[in-house]
């Protein structure tokens, strides 16, 4: 089982994008973009052309220099350069959108968590913490308009409560939010949006008590937040997540995925979750210890995708890297309302790609406190052949298995 089960086929993904993402990401940011960011006046209102792209590549250039894999210690506060911030919005925010809807599409039924409960309380509140332009809040919303209703049901009004320090990044994404439920049917009049000028760690302070979804994303990398006050915050934001829980999407870099992980175990062991794989969507199908928290290698993964966009797909020719992949590492913690679904204890989770080259290659699969140690055929007797990162795989047939650990290659754990 894969992943991606319902939507990987030949490599790509043909389903993960709705409808409208061609909408928000070749024609209203790229307006918004030109309207706000244009140095001269006369330019503002015409349509973008390749030669704003050109214009504009310089700022998405330099950001790009700027976001290594291990972010620098001294990272500068790049939303508050407006040369930095129009880059951001033509190529970074449809790349990290790309990925939210990869875990969307994913978890479906954490979706439906949130709506079911959503349903309950009349609103679909959302917290998104260190928001930036709200690229994980218009992720939802894009799956929320290609969403099937039955006839005569309708969404539910939609609160977006959105933190983070710059607020003129986020009133760039209040744009966008704006205009695309003022474009859409199915969104108009349904979306309020609350802006906080607050750090992510403050957020209790100002939250409604109750919230059918909480989003990070990008966050843990680049924060600065006091340990002394990171502890009640976690108590907090997971009390009041009461619906389709707390999605956290980091870089698949080793430092933020084993922050990711090292925070899964906290949760677990203090009690602020139940030690239940119910409470995990993913990528976890067990509670035991994570065993890739500290060590060599990390918990990520990636998902083969061909991004849609002429001007996203002309910035990273421009890159020189055009994107083929999403790579990301992330967990997202179920609420005790709606639990997730539990997986048959035969299953592991694939957390490598295929190990050296034959008609047999090896991979690693997640073990609870055994990092690593297990190995599995990925063409194994009546499995499908391509196993992948991610993947879920049944080790049932002993055949299968093997208890040697393999030689990996330098490097592994980064794809």
């Amino acid at each position: 089982m894969s992943l991606l089960q319902n939507s990987l086929k030949n490599n790509v993904l043909p389903n993960l994008f709705p409808p409208a993402w061609l909408w928000l990401v070749d024609e209203a940011i790229p307006k918004w973009v030109k309207k706000s960011y244009s140095p001269q006046e006369s330019w503002k209102d015409k349509p973008f052309t390749n030669e704003d792209a050109k214009f504009f590549s310089k700022g998405v250039e330099e950001l790009s220099e700027l976001f290594t894999e291990e972010r620098p210690k001294g990272m500068p506060p790049y939303f508050q350069h407006p040369r930095y911030r129009s880059g951001y919005l033509l190529y970074f925010l449809p790349l990290q959108a790309a990925k939210f809807l990869t875990l969307y599409q994913t978890y479906p039924r954490a979706i439906d968590a949130a709506l079911q409960f959503a349903k309950k309380e009349g609103v679909l509140r959302i917290a998104d913490l260190g928001v930036g332009p709200g690229t994980a809040s218009l992720s939802l919303l894009l799956v929320l308009l290609g969403r099937k209703l039955e006839r005569g049901e309708e969404l539910p009004p939609v609160e977006l409560h959105w933190f983070d320090t710059n607020l003129s990044v986020m009133k760039d994404g209040q744009f966008l939010v704006e205009e695309l439920a003022n474009s859409f049917p199915k969104l108009r009049g349904k979306v309020k949006l609350f802006l906080n000028d607050l750090p992510w760690w403050k957020a209790p302070t100002r939250l409604p008590e109750s919230l059918a979804l909480t989003l990070m994303g990008h966050v843990l990398n680049e924060s600065s937040a006091p340990k002394s006050e990171t502890g009640l915050f976690w108590e907090e934001i997971l009390r009041r997540s009461q619906g389709g829980g707390v999605l956290m999407v980091e870089p698949a870099a080793r430092r933020p995925a084993q922050v990711l992980s090292s925070l899964r175990d906290e949760f677990l062991t203090s009690g602020l979750i139940e030690s239940s794989p119910a409470r995990i969507w993913g990528p976890c199908i067990h509670a035991g210890a994570c065993p890739m928290a500290e060590g060599r290698d990390w918990c990520h993964f990636s998902v083969p995708v061909q991004i849609p966009g002429k001007w996203f797909r002309g910035f990273s020719e421009g890159l020189g890297s055009e994107r083929q992949w999403l790579k990301y590492a992330y967990l997202w913690v179920a609420s005790s309302e709606f639990p997730a679904p539990v997986s048959a204890p035969h299953l592991r989770r694939v957390i490598s790609d295929p190990l050296g080259r034959g008609p047999r290659p090896e991979v690693l699969i997640c073990e609870p406190e055994e990092a690593g140690r297990w190995t599995v055929s990925a063409h194994g007797p009546g499995e499908r052949a391509g196993v992948m990162r991610g993947d879920l795989i049944s080790i049932r047939r002993p055949s299968q298995v093997s208890v040697k650990s393999p030689k990996r290659p330098k490097g592994f754990g980064l794809t």
